[in-house]
C-alpha cells in the first residue's frame, strides 16, 4: 500500500513539474506586434524603476520577444536620452517604448516609457550666463547686480581671462527703494539693463582704478537732475544750480552721508529713465535708484576697472540673457 502512495505522489510531481515547465516555455516564447521605428526628439530622463530592465531588439516588427540586457538597479539616478520610439501591441493596446542611450557607460535598450521620467535640465552657472551675455563680447569688466529683496541685491565683478569669466569679487548691496525695473525721474527705481561704468568720482584728490577716469568733487560740482535743463542727467561744475539737481559735495560728509565719498557713474545718458545713477558708499538706507555698496568694497570694485567696464541690473539671474 506504501509503495501505490509513494508512486502516486511521484506521479503526481512529474506531472506538475511538465506543467511548470510548459507554461514558462510558453511565456518565453510570447511574440509582440510592433509599429516601424521612428526617431524621437532627445530628451532626458530617469528611471522610476529598479526592478525591471532594458531590452534589446529580438524579432522582427511580427514576431518580437522581450530579451532584456539591461538591469535597471544598477543606473540609478543616472540618465536616460531617448532617440527612437516603438509603439508594442500588447492585449490590443498600444504601449510606447523607447531606444534610449545611458549617461554612465552608453548603454542602450527599450524601456517602456512608463518607466521614465523627465530629468530637470541643468541650471547654468552664473559665470556661464556672464560669458553668453551680448555684452561679454566688448567687456572686460561686468558688474551683475541681481535684486534678491525688496530693496537689496548681490553685486558681483566678473574679469575676462584668458579661461573665460572669473568673479573677484562679491557684496551685499541697497537698491532702490522701490527694487530694479523700468525706472524714471524720481520713481526710486533701479534701472533694469546694462550700462557703461563711464568714470568714477569722489572726495579724495585721487583714486586708484585699472584705467577708469576719475574726477575729485569741488564746491561747483552739480549733477544736473532738472529734466528741463539742456545739461541734464550730465556731471557739470556751476555757482549755482537750483533744489532738483544734486550738490555732490554735501554727499561726501561724515556717514550716513558720505554716499558720494566714492562712486562709479553708470551711464545711461539718453535712455529716458532717469538721472544721476551710480555705485556709491551704503548707508542704513534705500537708495533713490543707485546701487550702493560697503565703503571699502567700492575702493576694490574701482581698483579694478578699466574703460570697458559695464554693470547689469536685473530682478533675477534668469534675465543674464537678455543682455
Amino acid at each position: 500500500m506504501k509503495k501505490i502512495v509513494n508512486w502516486l505522489l511521484g506521479s503526481v510531481l512529474i506531472i506538475a513539474a511538465v506543467t511548470m515547465l510548459s507554461s514558462v516555455s510558453a511565456n518565453a516564447s510570447t511574440y509582440y506586434h510592433r509599429t516601424p521605428t521612428r526617431a524621437t526628439a532627445k530628451k532626458a530622463y530617469y528611471t522610476t524603476d529598479t526592478k525591471s530592465h532594458t531590452f534589446r531588439a529580438n524579432g522582427n516588427y511580427n514576431r518580437w520577444t522581450f530579451r532584456a540586457n539591461h538591469d535597471l538597479k544598477n543606473y540609478r539616478n543616472t540618465v536616460w536620452t531617448t532617440t527612437q520610439q516603438t509603439d508594442i501591441i500588447m492585449h490590443g493596446k498600444k504601449v510606447r517604448y523607447y531606444w534610449v542611450h545611458n549617461s554612465k557607460n552608453g548603454a542602450t535598450g527599450w524601456i517602456w516609457s512608463g518607466y521614465l521620467k523627465p530629468a530637470k535640465a541643468a541650471t547654468p552657472s552664473e559665470a556661464t550666463l556672464v560669458s553668453r551675455m551680448r555684452v561679454s563680447k566688448k567687456a572686460q569688466q561686468i558688474v551683475t547686480v541681481i535684486q534678491n529683496g525688496s530693496s537689496t541685491a548681490t553685486l558681483k565683478l566678473w574679469q575676462k581671462t584668458n579661461r573665460g569669466w572669473k568673479n573677484t569679487l562679491i557684496s551685499a548691496s541697497r537698491i532702490g527703494a522701490a527694487g530694479i525695473g523700468n525706472s524714471h525721474e524720481g520713481s526710486s527705481t533701479t534701472p533694469k539693463g546694462v550700462y557703461h561704468l563711464s568714470f568714477a568720482f569722489g572726495k579724495a584728490a585721487s583714486a586708484r582704478t585699472s584705467g577708469m577716469a576719475y574726477r575729485q568733487i569741488n564746491r561747483k560740482s552739480y549733477w544736473i537732475e532738472d529734466p528741463h535743463d539742456r545739461q541734464y542727467n550730465t556731471w557739470q561744475n556751476r555757482n549755482w544750480a537750483n533744489n532738483k539737481n544734486e550738490h555732490l559735495i554735501d554727499y561726501t560728509k561724515a556717514a550716513p552721508h558720505n554716499q558720494y565719498q566714492l562712486a562709479i557713474v553708470m551711464d545711461n545718458h539718453g535712455q529716458h529713465n532717469g538721472s544721476g545713477f551710480f555705485i556709491h558708499v551704503k548707508n542704513q538706507w534705500a537708495t533713490a535708484g543707485c546701487v550702493s555698496i560697503n565703503y571699502n568694497d567700492v575702493r576694490t570694485l574701482l581698483s579694478r576697472l578699466g574703460t570697458k567696464a559695464y554693470v547689469v541690473d536685473v530682478q533675477n539671474r534668469s534675465q543674464l540673457q537678455n543682455y
